[in-house]
């Protein structure tokens, strides 16, 4: 037998061998804890929802799963520690659509986030507000872009800093609606937003703050999301305010290093779109402000893919960076 052909065959040999491997290291699965990845601080949304989610499969799979906040550099340390992990379905990542569709953009990665995870199941999409502050003349959105176009260049608006997904939705707004607001940030959303209640800045995009608009000390005036925000009936979506256009404020996913073998992951994605099933698991997502939206892995590809080059065409466009 020839060299090329005792390759050949044993390549064939060490292929079958691996399908064997996955194949009954799937049938085992899960048989150890799941270490889940929130690329965030502790506190935050994205926490609130790995936690549901955690909370959720621990009692559909029988397996204990941690939620380990690894917060940095716009989740991409986090993100890269998944990335680096065993492909044996026990480090997975709740990752979001910064990390995927944004920060690639903007600076080089010493991982490829689109290559190295593979997409597990779209979990929901993020909500947000656009906010301003109460001594801004405007009732409505019309009212506001109105006045903005009356006072080009003299209206501020906050994000939690440069090259963040609140400044590059705010500049999808202004690029839509034609306005001049000139763009201050800041160290965090927690500082943005005490901009903005100030009166330092006039306007804000964001999740933070939502509870400020229910309570009166801010105005919201459309929502960045799918639906209206229950605690802020009468305030549209984009969509109602007649921005048809514009995208849905960003989203949740879960995520596993590439190689980790299909079955695992397909057994993940069915276990979570079981769990939609269940309304205490979907009041529970929205109790902390998402939109359930589930995705299985090729549909979510998809999208990913969809937001990368969209996102990408919107930083270009607009001169964004993290500078």
């Amino acid at each position: 037998m020839t060299f090329k052909k005792l390759v050949t065959v044993g390549s064939l040999l060490a292929m079958s061998a691996l399908l064997a491997s996955a194949s009954v290291q799937a049938q085992d699965y899960p048989s150890q804890p799941i270490r889940l990845v929130v690329p965030y601080p502790a506190g935050g949304t994205a926490d609130a929802v790995g936690r549901v989610l955690s909370e959720a499969l621990t009692k559909v799979t029988g397996a204990t799963i941690v939620v380990d906040n690894q917060g940095g550099a716009s989740g991409t340390i986090g993100a890269g520690q998944v990335a680096r992990a065993a492909p044996d379905g026990y480090t997975l990542l709740l990752g979001a659509n910064s990390i995927f569709a944004v920060v690639p953009h903007l600076r080089e990665l010493d991982f490829d986030p689109n290559a190295d995870l593979v997409p597990v199941a779209k979990i929901a999409d993020s909500t947000r507000l656009l906010a301003v502050h109460p001594s801004v003349p405007a009732e409505t959105m019309e009212e506001f872009i109105a006045y903005a176009k009356a006072n080009p260049g003299t209206l501020n608006y906050a994000s939690s800093g440069n090259g963040s997904t609140p400044q590059i939705l705010t500049e999808i707004f202004k690029s839509a609606a034609g306005v001049d607001i000139q763009h201050i940030p800041y160290g965090g959303a927690g500082p943005a937003m005490n901009g903005l209640l100030s009166g330092t800045v006039q306007m804000m995009i964001d999740t933070v703050v939502i509870s400020q608009a229910e309570s009166g000390a801010l105005r919201g005036l459309a929502v960045f999301g799918n639906a209206r925000i229950p605690g802020l009936p009468d305030v549209p979506t984009m969509v109602e305010a007649g921005f048809t256009d514009l995208r849905s404020a960003g989203w949740t996913g879960l995520f596993a290093p590439k190689d980790t073998p299909p079955e695992i992951v397909e057994m993940l994605s069915m276990a979570i779109s079981g769990l939609y099933a269940d309304q205490a698991f979907i009041d529970r997502l929205t109790s902390v402000g998402v939109d359930p939206d589930f995705q299985d892995p090729r549909i979510f590809a998809d999208s990913l893919a969809v937001d990368f080059a969209y996102f990408g065409d919107v930083i270009k466009a607009a001169g964004i960076t993290e500078e």
